[in-house]
């Protein structure tokens, strides 16, 4: 999988895609509310109580009253993961109901999201375009921070990519029309085929806890993905519409295994001990050593992914030719400040204002600059 160049994107990437921002994300969950025919509407109002019980707020509390994402999965997880309950009315069985709940609106949510943006194509979602329109294929390459499939839903609207190397040995999946035992697809040979490695995971994956494979399916099938990952009972205690839906799908191999999803939450405690992630965290690092040069895009390099931080580091003190670095960010010049002294001390010289940084975000320039040879 080695290319010339790899990009590194993070949230502010897919954000001209339409997508939140993580400190927007509980602003997003919670635009069900309004709506009582929406189909995720109860599963708003289970994390509402939730959020009374765990952290004293209203049942109906705005998103601004919120305890930030990390603390509501670290809470969760640190209580779960130990069998633990978190107060009296919130056994470790509910709690991991409650993380599949808050994971199955996070991902309808962020689909909903994208369907609004490229119904509105507004001038960042046209600039997103125009950064796919020149991409060489064949030496370019992909690490995501996100969940989100932006990247695989450009590929595939701009240049007919249909075939992702995830990296992590995914198979290619569908959902049959008939049945409930999913079937691999079958992609060409010849088919063009673009490495997106998902260190945290993706949104269009599901997993095999018994044989521990991994399927990834069409970006557009995510919302099926969602109501997968609450089972049955469940989704009719939840109050669901669909709830016959939920936790359909089995296994190819195994067959009588419903499939779930291993995406590594917000939460500080991050669960990537599992085989796709391993793979991933591998096959990022290959990329990071083969690349002439770094291509950052909105991503600030937050102290929180220490985990990535290191495995950037390094990799470039173990080349013997260090990579180019290009970094792409925006906002207010105050976060565009921060971020730059976050590259530049973590990395050194090589970050230089104007020249290796720029701050104006995904633009016409920043465009040309990515694709100077």
């Amino acid at each position: 999988m080695s290319s010339t160049k790899v990009f590194i994107v993070g949230a502010g990437f897919s954000m001209y895609a339409g997508l939140p921002l993580q400190k927007d994300f509980t602003e997003g969950l919670l635009e069900p509310r309004a709506d009582e025919s929406h189909p995720m509407e109860p599963l708003v109002r289970h994390l509402g109580k939730f959020i009374h019980d765990a952290f004293d707020h209203g049942e109906t509390a705005k998103a601004k009253f919120w305890p930030n994402l990390e603390d509501v999965f670290t809470n969760i997880d640190m209580a779960a993961n130990t069998g633990h309950h978190l107060g009296p009315s919130h056994a470790p069985s509910d709690l991991r109901t409650t993380r599949r709940v808050l994971l199955a609106r996070m991902i309808r949510m962020l689909d909903e999201r994208y369907a609004l943006a490229e119904a509105g194509a507004s001038q960042e979602w046209k600039m997103l375009r125009q950064f796919f329109k020149r991409l060489d294929l064949n030496h370019s390459s992909f690490i995501s921070i996100n969940w989100d499939t932006v990247i695989e839903r450009f590929l595939a609207e701009v240049h007919g990519v249909l075939n992702i190397d995830y990296g992590c040995k995914a198979i290619a999946a569908e959902f049959p029309k008939h049945g409930k035992v999913i079937v691999e697809k079958k992609i060409p040979i010849a088919t063009t085929v673009v490495p997106v490695i998902k260190i945290h995971g993706s949104v269009n994956w599901l997993y095999c806890d018994n044989c521990r494979n991994v399927y990834w399916f069409p970006a557009n099938d995510v919302s099926t993905i969602a109501t997968q990952l609450l089972g049955r009972e469940e989704g009719k205690r939840l109050g669901l519409s669909d709830y016959s839906n939920c936790g359909k799908w089995t296994c190819t191999n195994c067959r009588k295994v419903p499939l779930t999803t291993r995406i590594a939450t917000f939460s500080y405690l991050k669960a990537l001990e599992f085989p796709m992630f391993e793979r991933s965290w591998l096959s990022a690092e290959r990329l990071l050593r083969d690349a002439g040069k770094w291509i950052f895009i909105g991503y600030s390099l937050p102290a929180a992914d220490y985990e990535f931080k290191h495995l950037l580091k390094r990799v470039q003190l173990s080349r013997k030719v260090p990579p180019e670095f290009l970094i792409i960010t925006g906002g207010q010049p105050n976060v565009t400040d921060e971020t730059y002294y976050n590259y530049q001390r973590f990395f050194g010289r090589g970050i230089r204002r104007d020249e290796t940084f720029l701050r104006d975000g995904l633009t016409k320039q920043a465009v040309d600059a990515i694709h100077a040879d």
